[in-house]
């Protein structure tokens, strides 16, 4: 069975709706973990990303209807 291709840290976050920077931060406190793939470091594996926002469903869905409790 094949893997999907892991993720840039662009592509990222295209996909979370998020600044590069966001995703660096995610990945820096553990939240998102990381592949080196031959000589590029920091790739993200999709089922990663998945688990993310699996974990994350409820604050990512306040995030986007403006619901993020402040």
């Amino acid at each position: 069975m094949n893997r999907p291709t892991p993720l840039t840290v662009q592509d990222v976050a295209v996909e979370l709706g998020c600044s590069v920077d966001e995703v660096r931060t995610l990945i820096r406190e553990g939240e998102l973990r990381t592949v080196a793939c031959g000589i590029r470091p920091g790739l993200v594996p999709r089922h990663q990303l998945d688990d993310y926002v699996r974990r994350n469903r409820r604050r990512l869905e306040d995030l986007v209807d403006g619901h993020s409790g402040s």
